[in-house]
């Protein structure tokens, strides 16, 4: 008598499944993923598992993991995490990126990366937790108003959420995990509503 062996189903696929419910996510669709990708602008690997909150009054929040290649991993697939707020006005005036410094080199690197250099708020605790840079520093440090940097602290310097990159520019507020996360994916739950608090901050002190 033969045994047909049970597959195991994949955790991510179910926590992304919980996740959609308990935030009441709607699931897009393949084609939805490859026009994200296009937007995007992404040379490497897919977007998939996307999933989009949609509230009247609210900007649309995308919910996603950025799939690449990576022969080094086991699973062969790096995957991080994203959370991009897309909306319809304008966000801020000035684009810039935003990382926790918990590393001497990462603002030589986000510098670089973005073709900007380091923008200094003057508030010393933030810009010691936080750097921030633009291209253009003098404005860019202008839009981050006392409400702007307490919540891109709760954002970025709690260790209670991974590490990840905030970048904004034109209508898109984005958060991008800086390693792989594994599920439960219960954090992207804070990350979605502090994505929105900063959103919220700029709005509020332009």
């Amino acid at each position: 008598m033969f045994f047909r062996r049970k597959e195991r189903s994949d955790p991510r696929e179910g926590a992304w499944r919980e996740l959609a419910e308990r935030l009441e996510l709607l699931r897009l669709d393949d084609a939805a993923e490859d026009a994200l990708r296009a937007e995007l602008a992404v040379d490497t690997g897919v977007v998939a598992e996307l999933h989009a909150l949609r509230r009247d009054g609210l900007p649309e929040l995308l919910l996603f993991e950025h799939l690449r290649p990576n022969p080094a991993r086991r699973g062969g697939d790096e995957r991080r995490a994203r959370v991009l707020l897309r909306s319809d006005d304008e966000i801020c005036a000035v684009g810039w990126r935003a990382f926790p410094r918990s590393h001497p080199l990462m603002s030589s690197l986000q510098a670089s990366r973005s073709g900007g250099t380091l923008a200094p708020t003057g508030d010393e605790a933030f810009d010691d937790a936080v750097g921030v840079v633009a291209r253009d520093p003098g404005p860019a440090a202008d839009c981050f108003k006392p409400p702007v940097r307490e919540a891109l602290l709760r954002l970025l310097a709690d260790e209670t959420v991974p590490d990840a990159t905030v970048t904004c520019g034109g209508g898109q507020l984005a958060w991008r995990v800086h390693r792989q996360l594994e599920p439960p994916f219960t954090v992207l739950e804070t990350v979605a509503s502090r994505l929105l608090t900063v959103w919220a901050a700029l709005r509020s002190s332009r």
